[in-house]
């Protein structure tokens, strides 16, 4: 039996607009988008690049959304592996 997947929306929380490399922004990973608020939101929302466009939140975008921007940060490293 297929599972159907359950699409998640954005809670922009802004933590893939730091955490993730962006090369079609120049974006590294571990640097703040330029186009990020501070309330999370995309300041270039219309405009974004396709691999923002596609970018899906998941299940760990849900059980990382209670903690702080810090935390949700050291919980990806760990998941990905990152130092």
């Amino acid at each position: 039996m297929s599972q159907k997947k359950i699409k998640i929306e954005c809670l922009q929380c802004g933590v893939c607009c730091y955490f993730f490399d962006i090369s079609t922004l120049n974006k590294p990973q571990f640097e703040r988008c330029k186009h990020l608020r501070d309330d999370g939101k995309c300041a270039n929302y219309e405009n974004r690049p396709k691999v923002c466009r596609d970018f899906q939140p998941d299940e760990i975008c849900v059980l990382i959304s209670t903690l702080s921007f810090e935390d949700k940060i050291k919980v990806l490293k760990k998941i990905y592996g990152v130092k």
